[in-house]
């Protein structure tokens, strides 16, 4: 077997899309102009390892996306973590694989169902683990698999899920974590900016007044990072710490307006993708800074590094689906998304007895709120305890906060025209009016403030858990809308496409 890569100038730098024939032998890549091309493997990624040699198919420790042939097969490589994903599909005797729906659904001719209102509540059941998350969308051209963490092997004949390599760790001791953290990302830098590289990467944090990324850029800072972004405020309005904690640390910090990404032009397609909500967008602001970086951020801290742990499955359970919408966003501005706390998630539960263990008491704070892995590491690099890990803070969007007024309107304008996709399934479309959705969710809140002032009918007022919204009736159907914006980028792209390898 082997590859065949087309490059194609208009695609985001780090989208890819490996196409073949049951009976070939020679798999072609479309690839933006930032995927590493080489004979035996392409790769937009990173991992604790040589980069020369291509092993990131042999390790749990690896950001962003490929694939390598070894032996007559092939494995697709996706992120090891549940912020990232790949999508593949058969279409009769072809198969395709990429890092991006869009990118697939553009080069196989596809489309989804513009009516169906279940997009969000699908998308974030990778929240309940990888073995309870739905990993099929619906299209025009057939089943399309999301695989999360693992990876995908073509043997010739089959395109199956294949789990990561096993990699026995125990970690009986705060030095032991700490110790493979480190050398992790001692790893990861060298391999991110090795000369075989034609387009080497820097790391890049960020911080808040949380627990999760001040943990995270401490190390960091320790394996070379030099800047971090700061968001300046939290959901509601309250300010962040994020530059009060740089200083202490030494880091630059890169100051980032929480809703300056409302000034841009059509930016919430992307990041509703990666979950139907684009919770991430906030990010947008930071856009520039973002290219070219390995972005360390502290997504999935609150389960692996909280003392009373609710979710200690191997299986990868969260809380919320934050990050994950930054899947699809981040091949634009090209960078390499890598989550920290997912580095030996597999031993969740010896990490949490960490947490649990006598050593670490002098770190144990009193309340909810206590994460003592990251207090220690925190504190030891001489940021004083109140500074940070006092309460939590967000700075993720929420339903009611997308759609800038320009963004609405074209919105509003794609239901209209496809109004007939609902009529034809027996149902209304949701009402193309922002005036009217208004409206209806101002009367909502207030029959739910009703029904759970009333003790036998509180539990209709109930929709969803803490972590979770549900989406209105208008911003039900935003992931639709959001895929048909962004697939035709990929479609034009194709029809410029050039053999250059």
């Amino acid at each position: 077997m082997l590859f065949e890569y087309q490059h194609i100038p208009e695609w985001p730098p780090l989208a890819w899309l490996a196409m073949w024939q049951k009976t070939s032998r020679t798999i072609t890549v479309h690839h933006g102009p930032r995927v590493e091309t080489h004979a035996g493997w392409f790769c937009e990624a990173v991992w604790a390892g040589e980069y020369a040699s291509g092993g990131f198919d042999l390790t749990d420790i690896v950001s962003g996306s490929g694939g390598r042939i070894r032996d007559g097969s092939i494995t697709y490589v996706s992120s090891a973590s549940t912020v990232d994903r790949l999508v593949s599909t058969q279409i009769n005797d072809r198969f395709f694989v990429s890092n991006s729906l869009p990118c697939l659904l553009a080069a196989a001719d596809g489309s989804v169902d513009p009516a169906y209102p279940g997009y969000y509540e699908d998308l974030i059941t990778i929240i309940h683990g990888l073995d309870r998350y739905r990993p099929f969308i619906s299209s025009t051209i057939g089943t399309i698999r999301l695989t999360y963490f693992d990876n995908l092997l073509w043997n010739g004949k089959d395109l199956k899920v294949e789990a990561k390599p096993a990699i026995c760790r125990n970690f009986d001791s705060f030095k032991h974590y700490r110790t493979f953290l480190s050398g992790s990302l001692t790893l990861l830098a060298e391999n991110m900016g090795a000369r075989e590289r034609k387009y080497p990467y820097r790391m890049l944090s960020t911080l808040s007044s949380g627990y999760d990324s001040p943990t995270v850029t401490v190390l960091a800072k320790e394996a070379g990072c030099s800047e971090a972004i700061c968001i300046d405020k939290a959901r509601g309005g309250s300010d962040e710490a994020g530059e009060v904690i740089a200083s202490f640390l030494g880091i630059h910090p890169l100051r980032v307006e929480r809703n300056s990404w409302r000034e841009t032009s059509l930016p919430e397609p992307p990041f509703i993708l990666g979950e139907g909500m684009g919770t991430d967008i906030p990010f947008k602001s930071a856009e520039n800074a973002l290219r070219g970086r390995v972005f360390l951020t502290g997504y999935h801290g609150d389960a692996v590094w909280a003392k009373k742990g609710k979710y200690l499955s191997e299986k990868i359970v969260r809380g919320d689906p934050s990050g994950l919408s930054l899947t699809e966003y981040r091949l634009w501005p090209g960078f390499i998304h890598c989550p920290l706390p997912f580095f030996g998630v597999k031993n969740i539960q010896s990490i949490n007895a960490i947490s649990n263990s006598c050593e670490m008491r002098p770190w144990d704070v009193s309340g909810d709120y206590t994460r003592p892995i990251c207090r220690r590491l925190v504190e030891e690099a001489g940021v004083p305890r109140e500074f940070f890990g006092q309460q939590k803070a967000v700075a993720g969007v929420l339903f009611d906060e997308l759609l800038t007024p320009s963004s609405m309107e074209r919105y509003l304008d794609w239901i209209k025209e496809h109004r007939r996709a609902w009529f034809r399934q027996g149902r209304f479309p949701p009402p193309a009016s922002a005036e009217f959705e208004a409206w209806l969710e101002q009367h909502k809140d207030s029959m739910k403030r009703k029904l759970l002032r009333t003790p036998v009918l509180w539990r209709l007022g109930q929709d969803y858990p803490d972590a979770l919204v549900r989406p209105s009736w208008l911003r039900r159907y935003l992931f639709g809308w959001a895929l048909h914006v962004t697939k035709e980028k990929y479609r034009i792209g194709l029809k410029e496409a050039s053999i250059h390898e």
